[in-house]
Formats: C-alpha cells, sequence, structure tokens
C-alpha cells in the first residue's frame, strides 16, 4: 500500500517551489508579511498543490498545454486565497499583469523546476543553469524595482539575497533530507494492487489523485481561506466572478481534453530520483550571482523603456496571450483529430 506521507510529501514540494515563485521571485513583500500570514499561505499552497498534482493525473496532462491550463487554475485560485489585495486590487487590468501575467509566468518556471528537481539529471544541467541565468536577471531587476513603485518600499540587496538564498535551501533539505526518508518508506510493489506488475510508481502516481476525503480536506482549506479573505475585504465583487469563470473554463478544457489511460508529466519522476546535489549548488549560485548582477545593473533607458518595463510588458504580454493561444492551440489539436477519424 502506498506510504500516505510520500504522497503529501509530494504535495509539500510542489507547495515549496510554488511559494519560492509566487512570494518571493514576483516579490509579494515577504519580508512585510506577518507571522500569522504565512500560517495562512502554507495550508494554501499545499491545498493546490494537491488540485494540481491531481489534475496531472487525472487528466493524464502530458504536454505544454496542459501544463499552462495547471498554472492558469495555480494563478487564479492563489489569486483569491494567497494574495489577493495585491492580484486583485485594480481589475480587470491587474488580471492580465499580476495574476495570470507575472503569477502565471512564475508558476510554469516553477512546475518546470519541479519536473526538472525530480527527473534525475536527464539532460536538465545546461536547462536548469540557462533557466537559472535568465530568471536571476530578472529577478534582481525586478526586486530592485517592483516594491517601489508597489510601495513596499525599497529592498536591500542583503534582504533580497536572505529570502532567494534561505528560499533555495528550504527546498533542497526538503529534497534532498526529508523527502528521501519517507520515499524508503515505500514499498518495492504494491501489495495492495491485484496485478503483481504494477510497480511503487504507479501506485503513487494513482494515489496522487485525491480521495473524496481528499477533497473534502482541500476544498475545506480554500473555503476557509477564500472566507477570510472576503472577511478582510481582500476580494472585491469583479474578483468573485472573474476569476471563478476563468477557473471554470481551465478545468473544462481539461475535463474535455482528458484520457483515461495513457502517459502523463509525471511518469519518470517516482519514486522520486533527484537531480544531483552539484547540478543544484551550481544553478542556485548562478541564480544568485546573476540577481546582484541584475540588481547593480544601472538604469537603461530608452526612451521611456527599461530593464524593468520590459519586464512587467513581459509579464502583460504572458496574462494577454496565454488563454487566447491555449484555447486555439487545443482547439485546433482537437478538430484535427476528429478530421483523422473520419473516412475520406
Amino acid at each position: 500500500m502506498t506510504n500516505r506521507y510520500s504522497v503529501v510529501g509530494l504535495y509539500i514540494l510542489l507547495a515549496l517551489i510554488l511559494m519560492f515563485g509566487s512570494e518571493i521571485l514576483v516579490w509579494t513583500n515577504p519580508p512585510g508579511r506577518p507571522f500569522w500570514e504565512w500560517l495562512l499561505l502554507i495550508p494554501g499552497y499545499v491545498a493546490i498543490s494537491a488540485i494540481l498534482l491531481d489534475f496531472t493525473v487525472r487528466y493524464r496532462i502530458r504536454d505544454v498545454f496542459g501544463a499552462l491550463l495547471l498554472t492558469g487554475i495555480f494563478s487564479l485560485t492563489s489569486a483569491l486565497i494567497l494574495n489577493p489585495a495585491s492580484t486583485l486590487n485594480d481589475l480587470p487590468r491587474t488580471l492580465f499583469t499580476r495574476v495570470i501575467g507575472a503569477h502565471g509566468l512564475i508558476a510554469a518556471e516553477m512546475i518546470g523546476l519541479f519536473l526538472v528537481l525530480t527527473g534525475s539529471g536527464r539532460q536538465t544541467r545546461r536547462t536548469l543553469v540557462i533557466g537559472s541565468a535568465i530568471v536571476g536577471l530578472a529577478w534582481g531587476i525586478w526586486v530592485k524595482n517592483w516594491p517601489l513603485e508597489e510601495g513596499y518600499g525599497a529592498v536591500s540587496l542583503p534582504m533580497m539575497l536572505a529570502f532567494g538564498a534561505g528560499g533555495i535551501i528550504m527546498i533542497a533539505l526538503y529534497l534532498y533530507v526529508v523527502l528521501p526518508r519517507l520515499e524508503a518508506r515505500l514499498p518495492a510493489t504494491s501489495s495492495a494492487a491485484p496485478n503483481p506488475h504494477i510497480t511503487a510508481a504507479d501506485d503513487i502516481l494513482t494515489s496522487l489523485c485525491l480521495t473524496r476525503r481528499g477533497w473534502m480536506i482541500t476544498i475545506g482549506v480554500v473555503s476557509a481561506l477564500l472566507i477570510v479573505r472576503l472577511v478582510q475585504g481582500s476580494v472585491i465583487n469583479a474578483g468573485l466572478i472573474l476569476c471563478p469563470l476563468l477557473l471554470a473554463l481551465c478545468w473544462g478544457i481539461l475535463w474535455f481534453r482528458g484520457r483515461k489511460r495513457g502517459d502523463t508529466l509525471l511518469d519518470t519522476r517516482f519514486p522520486i530520483r533527484p537531480l544531483a546535489f552539484s547540478n543544484l549548488l551550481l544553478a542556485a549560485v548562478v541564480f544568485l550571482g546573476v540577481g546582484i548582477f541584475g540588481y547593480n545593473l544601472p538604469d537603461i533607458k530608452l526612451g521611456t523603456i527599461t530593464p524593468f518595463t520590459l519586464i512587467g510588458l513581459g509579464f502583460t504580454a504572458y496574462g494577454l496571450a496565454w488563454l487566447p493561444t491555449v484555447s486555439l492551440v487545443l482547439g485546433v489539436q482537437g478538430y484535427l483529430r476528429q478530421l483523422a477519424t473520419r473516412k475520406m
């Protein structure tokens, strides 16, 4: 029988990575959050991560477009229950610039990081280092300028590095110290499986689908956090309409293109064989080093365009193009599949 703690451990790993992306890379003022706010964020990230991993297995998500729909589900849900004050404060503009723009794009990168860290180094070192350099540069520029524009106050370089390095250390400790102990408790085969050829990897993939009790807990956490945000007045009427509508659209697309059988993005990752620690260490050094360079980069202006505004424009462009592009591509794919099944 699958070890429940190992399944929850996977939820927590993804939650830590997503939290690193939304709280530290996007920078939702982590130094200014009171302690009790973190007590709300942590179960919220774990609940959303459980939903994302459930959908990945339940609907057999196997390509980048399916993964992008997962990022939409994450960013829209987190906007409602995790960071509504900074994402829903000027709708509909912030829906595209922050919710499905900044948080959506960073979530896509963090899901990619989750797959890399659990993928046992399948020619990922170069990709990871290049990605770390690009994200690190943007992060340094962003954290230097964004908190001032948003009204959080200036963030010093030591403060930025403390949160960046702290987030990386937390993920690394969990991945290389905590999670292996949970994985070690997995049996070689699933004793509860009727087929002796079903391995522990197959069993844990199936177990990632939430049970009725799991759904009750997850929905309970999400509902409780939403009530808290409503009481705080952080979620306004437009947010309560737009976010659930787009969530339903993303879920509907996943449901219509879901399959009962077939491979998923997670198939080759269980039991987890973490990326070599040396590769993660190299990526972390590159990320932080380039982040320092980006933070100290002098202001370069071309008219009204600066590196900081370019990053903001990139978030906005992604937010505007993400859902129409995914819908169009998946619609064309579905139409071509229908044509292929028809007789000439």
